[in-house]
């Protein structure tokens, strides 16, 4: 019988909930320990849907494992990597940024790497890992052969990438996720404002044939709207709805020259 890989995860926020979920349904992996600053009811109740012990003191954890990953927020890495390292460990550390570079663990072991998934997670979404594209990073042949075996297990799509690399690949997930996600909030409450909460729905069928428009076509040739054709009027119009808010009025008006730019309109 082929022994299981033993992992400690440390952090319980979104990621850290989706990675122990995986886990605890892999026949080829054992979740030994949750790690979190303080035992919340949160961390607590991973902890016991996913069979394993929940420990808030870093003296507490077992240095005999497979892999340690660091799953917490990227301001606070360099602080649980300090605290790794007097542990001495051996095995396989990873964080899961795609921000912070793999240097930040140089000193916590010998065998350091970065496992990052180009997904946003939150706790109540289901997630199909094999659609997933993992961007791996390792210091030695040896830790990176390790990561992309665990790797494997989540996901076909995996691609070595550095630390600069993946950096700019993070920054382009902000422009294309994380600030579309804003811009749709506001979608959304301007739709709320002019009918009710309920008609939001309305907005669906123009988002869904926009992403796949996307998908299709590009976004440079997708691209539609009164800044794509210069239409002034109809732009003056919405910044008058827009005069009592002067954060959305700078945005729509960076964002309309931003089009401009993009599809080489002639002023």
């Amino acid at each position: 019988m082929l022994k299981k890989t033993n992992i400690v995860i440390i952090g319980t926020g979104n990621l850290a909930s989706h990675l122990a979920d995986f886990i605890e349904l892999h026949t080829d992996l054992n979740l030994i320990q949750l790690f979190n600053h303080r035992k919340t009811k949160e961390a607590l109740s991973l902890a016991k849907k996913t069979h394993c012990s929940l420990i808030s003191n870093f003296n507490e954890i077992i240095p005999t494992a497979d892999i340690y990953i660091i799953c917490v927020n990227d301001d606070s890495i360099k602080e649980v990597a300090k605290n790794l390292v007097r542990l001495k460990l051996q095995s396989l550390v990873i964080h899961t940024s795609g921000s912070i570079d793999l240097t930040e663990l140089n000193n916590v072991s010998k065998q350091i790497g970065v496992f990052y998934p180009l997904q946003t997670f939150s706790k109540n979404d289901s997630v199909d890992w094999n659609s997933i594209p993992l961007l791996l990073e390792a210091n030695t042949k040896g830790a990176l052969t390790k990561l992309k075996s665990f790797s494997g297990l989540f996901s076909s799509k995996i691609k070595n990438v550095n630390s600069q690399k993946r950096l700019n690949i993070h920054l382009a997930a902000v422009f294309g996720c994380n600030f579309t996600n804003a811009l749709y909030a506001v979608s959304y409450q301007l739709m709320e404002n002019s009918l009710t909460k309920n008609d939001v729905s309305l907005l669906i069928p123009i988002l869904n044939q926009s992403f796949n428009k996307i998908q299709n076509i590009g976004p440079a040739k997708a691209q539609t709207g009164p800044a794509k054709r210069n239409d002034l009027i109809t732009m003056q119009k919405h910044l008058a709805l827009l005069k009592q808010n002067k954060q959305l009025s700078l945005i729509y008006k960076s964002l309309s020259d931003l089009i401009k730019t993009q599809q080489h309109v002639k002023l």
